[in-house]
């Protein structure tokens, strides 16, 4: 049998990649497109969410004209690298070591207090700043309870944050019964 070196062997003779054997669980080997890689986790992940409540409400947020960010406490579930935080404000922190496309969505549950109808500006915020212009408006009415989804998709890098921002067309108290704050992310 010739004497062959692994770095002139070709595809159907290459084998698993290096470090398989001391590989962590849970991680895929993701190509350089230069004739290397490196193990990254499969998928990065959490649920941030105000566990359901239309009596009391859950929270209840005082909207403004400018953006202000929601601050409820988030229960934590499905958790593979973020924190949730609650200062300054809720957000949920990515703490990976490698940057991620994430998915990130915000659904909630909402009405208006009392008083008049008011436009509901809901802006999904990373860093302190527009997370790729995920932002919509919908009516917040009065007594009556409503729901919105808003989704976006984006890079997160070690230590970045999500936050949920919200202003209205005129002050007036918010009522949230529910509300979740979903990351799920894939490595780049």
């Amino acid at each position: 049998m010739a004497n062959v070196n692994h770095a002139t062997l070709t595809d159907p003779n290459l084998h698993e990649p290096k470090g398989i054997a001391a590989a962590p669980a849970g991680q895929v080997y993701i190509a350089d497109g230069a004739g290397s890689g490196d193990w990254k986790e499969l998928a990065r992940y959490v649920n941030g969410y105000v566990a359901f409540d239309a009596a009391t409400p859950a929270y209840q947020h005082s909207v403004t004209t400018s953006f202000t960010a929601i601050n409820p406490t988030f229960a934590i579930s499905s958790n593979n690298g973020f924190t949730g935080l609650a200062s300054p404000n809720a957000r949920l922190r990515y703490d990976g070591s490698e940057t991620i496309t994430a998915f990130v969505q915000f659904t909630i549950a909402f009405k208006n207090n009392s008083g008049s109808d008011k436009d509901l500006e809901v802006e999904i915020y990373k860093n302190g700043s527009s997370f790729n212009g995920a932002h919509t408006i919908v009516t917040a009415v009065s007594g009556v309870w409503n729901s919105m989804t808003l989704p976006d998709v984006g890079s997160l890098s070690t230590n970045d944050y999500i936050e949920i921002f919200v202003k209205g067309s005129a002050s007036f108290t918010l009522d949230i019964a529910s509300a979740s704050l979903t990351v799920t992310g894939v490595p780049v």
